[in-house]
C-alpha cells in the first residue's frame, strides 16, 4: 500500500471509499508516518507517535502524518531549479486579463477560512460575479466563531467541509499558515477529482512540502497587502498589487495558470498590477519583507525613538502620537514618490542628515538582513518557527508579551496638533530607518537571485500598507492583521535589531527624534554635497525600478496623514 499523503488522498476519495475506510487508511498511514519519523531519529524511543505534535493530533490526527513528514521543498530542487524559481517573475500587461473572470464562470469556489484575508478576499470576488461560500470546522460553526461570524453576517452561505468541499470547483486555503497542514490534510480527501487548490501563501508548498493530489491544479494568488486593504481598494474601483503562480507538478490539465489570472481579477488585483511569479519567490521574498522592513523594522524604531524621546524629556503623548501616526505620514510620502519623493519632504540640511544616519543604520544592520535572507533561503528560518508551533507558541507569545507591554505600546497618542510636515521635520531618524530598511531588503532579496519587481513590492510598496495598521491601534493592530508567521519574524527581527542599535541610539538626541533638526531654518548647504546624496537616493535600484512599476499605479489615493 503506498501511503504517501498525494497517494493516500487520492485513495480515499475515491466514489467507493466509505468513512470505515477512511480512517483505516488514515491510521495506518500515521502509524507508517511515526515509524518513518522514529528511523530517522525524529521522535524518541517510547514516546507515542500522537505526541510529535500533540496540540494538533488533538485536533485533527492526520496532521501529526504531514509533520512527521515536514520536507522543505525548495531543498529537494536542484541549485539550477533553486534559481529558476527564484528569478520567476514577469510583469504581466493589463490586455491579458481580459477574459476577466470566464475562467471561473459557472464554477462554484468555497473558500476556507474567514479572517482577514478569507472575508475580504470573498467580498471582492462576490461583486465580481462569482459563485462564493465558506466551508469551517464544525467546531467552528456550532461556537458561532469569529469566522463563522464574518460569513454569516455578510449573507454567504456557510457549511462543513463535509456539506462543501465535495462539489466545490475551486478550494481556496485561507487560513494562517499554522493551520495549513491540517487543513488541507482534512480536505483533501473530500476533494472532488479535477478540482483546484488555491493559496494566498506558498509556505505550505515551499517550507512544509505538503504533497497535493496529482490530479488537483494547485496556484497561488497573492495580494501584497492585509486582508482590510484588499476591500478598501476594490471598493473605490482600484485593487493591490498580486502576485500569482502555479505550482509546477501540480497543473495536470495546464488551466492552472487561467484559473490564477481569474482569480486575481475577480479580487481586483488586475487594475494595480500583477507579477507571474512562482510559489519558491513568492514565500522566500514575502517572508524576508515581513520579518524586516515592513513589520519588524517599524516595531524596533517604533520603541526605541519612544524610548529616547522620553528619556530626553519629550512629553509622551507628543512621542507617542509623532511616531504612531509618523510611520503613516512618512510613508504614504514613500508611497507616491518612492524614496526620492520621501527625502524631498525634508529641507536640504535634514535630507543630507537623513541620509547619513540611513547609511550608518545600514552599515549597522546590514550583517542582520543578510542573516535573515540566509535563514530564509535555507530553511532555518521555517524549521525554528514550526518548531515554536510544535511547542504551542511559547515564544512567539512571549514576545506578544512582551511588545504590550513596551512603553510606546502603553502611552497614549496625546491630545496635539501636529500638522503633516512636522512628522517629517521632527522624526528624520524615523525617516532615515525607513530608508535604510528599505534598501536593505531589497538589496537582499536581490542579492540571493530575487528579481527586483518582485523584492520591490515585499519592501518598498508594503510598508506604507504595513504603517497604516500601527496608525489605527498601534503595534497590537499591526501584529493582529499580519499573518502568524509574520507576527513570528518581526518579533525574531525586533529581538536582534533592538541590542544591535544600542551604541548608535546612545549617540542619538531629539535635534533628529521629537524636534526639529533645522531649527533655524538656514536652508543653506554644499551644492556638491546635496548633488551626491540626491544622486546616490535616486539611482538606487529600489528607485531605479519603483518608478517603473509606480507608473502602473497612478489610480493610488492619499489613505491618510497624521490619522486624520
Amino acid at each position: 500500500l503506498d501511503l504517501r499523503p498525494s497517494r493516500l488522498s487520492s485513495v480515499v476519495s475515491e466514489p467507493g471509499a466509505n468513512n470505515t475506510m477512511r480512517s483505516i487508511v488514515l491510521a495506518l498511514a500515521m502509524f507508517a508516518a511515526g515509524a518513518a519519523a522514529f528511523q530517522r531519529g525524529a521522535l524518541p524511543a517510547g514516546r507515542p507517535v500522537l505526541a510529535a505534535s500533540s496540540r494538533r493530533a488533538r485536533a485533527a490526527p492526520a496532521v501529526t502524518m504531514a509533520t512527521a513528514e515536514r520536507v522543505n521543498y525548495y531543498n529537494t530542487l536542484s541549485q539550477a531549479q533553486k534559481l529558476d524559481q527564484l528569478a520567476r517573475c514577469r510583469f504581466m500587461d493589463r490586455s491579458e486579463f481580459a477574459d476577466g473572470i470566464s475562467a471561473l464562470d459557472g464554477k462554484k469556489v468555497v473558500i476556507v477560512g474567514c479572517g482577514a484575508q478569507g472575508l475580504n478576499q470573498g467580498l471582492n470576488m462576490r461583486d465580481s460575479g462569482c459563485d462564493v461560500s465558506y466551508a469551517l470546522r464544525q467546531s467552528a460553526i456550532d461556537a458561532k466563531r469569529q469566522s463563522y461570524l464574518n460569513a454569516q453576517e455578510n449573507g454567504f452561505e456557510v457549511g462543513t467541509y463535509e456539506d462543501l468541499i465535495p462539489g466545490a470547483d475551486v478550494v481556496l486555503n485561507l487560513t494562517p499558515d499554522k493551520q495549513h497542514t491540517s487543513v488541507v490534510s482534512a480536505i483533501m480527501p473530500l476533494m472532488k477529482k479535477g478540482a483546484t487548490l488555491a493559496y494566498s501563501h506558498g509556505f505550505n508548498i515551499v517550507e512544509e512540502g505538503m504533497q497535493v493530489r496529482e490530479d488537483l491544479t494547485v496556484i497561488m494568488v497573492a495580494p501584497k497587502c492585509p486582508g482590510t486593504e484588499v476591500r478598501e481598494e476594490y471598493k473605490r474601483g482600484f485593487g493591490v498589487p498580486t502576485l500569482i503562480a502555479v505550482h509546477p507538478v501540480n497543473d495536470p490539465k495546464g488551466e492552472g495558470l487561467a484559473q490564477a489570472k481569474a482569480y486575481a481579477a475577480a479580487t481586483g488585483g488586475d487594475r494595480a498590477g500583477v507579477l507571474e511569479s512562482s510559489f519558491v519567490a513568492e514565500v522566500k521574498s514575502d517572508l524576508m519583507g515581513e520579518q524586516t522592513i515592513l513589520c519588524g523594522m517599524l516595531q524596533t524604531g517604533a520603541v526605541l525613538n519612544f524610548d529616547k524621546m522620553v528619556a530626553k524629556g519629550i512629553d509622551p503623548g507628543y512621542a507617542s502620537k509623532l511616531i504612531q501616526f509618523g510611520w503613516e505620514t512618512i510613508t504614504e510620502a514613500l508611497k507616491h514618490g518612492g524614496i526620492t519623493g520621501m527625502m524631498d519632504r525634508l529641507d536640504n540640511p535634514s535630507k543630507i542628515k537623513a541620509f547619513d544616519l540611513s547609511e550608518e543604520l545600514k552599515e549597522i544592520m546590514r550583517p542582520l538582513y543578510k542573516k535573515h535572507q540566509d535563514d530564509i533561503i535555507t530553511g532555518h528560518f521555517s524549521s525554528t518557527m514550526m518548531a515554536d508551533w510544535d511547542n504551542d507558541d511559547e515564544n512567539l507569545l512571549k514576545w506578544r508579551a512582551e511588545t504590550a507591554e513596551t512603553n510606546f505600546e502603553k502611552e497614549p497618542a496625546g491630545d496635539v496638533d501636529i500638522p503633516e510636515q512636522e512628522y517629517f521635520d521632527n522624526a528624520v531618524l524615523m525617516v532615515a530607518m525607513v530608508k535604510a530598511g528599505v534598501e536593505l531588503a531589497f538589496e537582499a532579496m536581490v542579492d540571493v537571485g530575487m528579481k527586483p519587481e518582485s523584492a520591490y513590492y515585499e519592501s518598498l510598496h508594503e510598508t506604507p500598507l504595513i504603517a497604516n495598521t500601527i496608525a489605527r491601534k498601534k503595534l497590537f493592530e499591526m501584529n493582529s492583521v499580519i499573518s502568524d508567521t509574520a507576527e513570528y519574524g518581526c518579533y525574531l527581527y525586533d529581538q536582534a535589531c533592538k541590542p544591535l542599535l544600542g551604541d548608535f541610539m546612545s549617540k542619538i538626541d531629539v535635534d533628529v527624534i521629537g524636534t526639529k533638526y533645522n531649527a533655524d531654518g538656514y536652508n543653506g548647504v554644499d551644492n556638491r554635497q546635496l548633488n551626491a546624496v540626491n544622486e546616490a537616493i535616486r539611482s538606487h535600484p529600489v528607485e531605479v525600478v519603483g518608478k517603473k512599476l509606480r507608473g502602473y499605479m497612478t489610480a493610488m489615493e492619499k489613505i491618510s496623514v497624521g490619522g486624520q
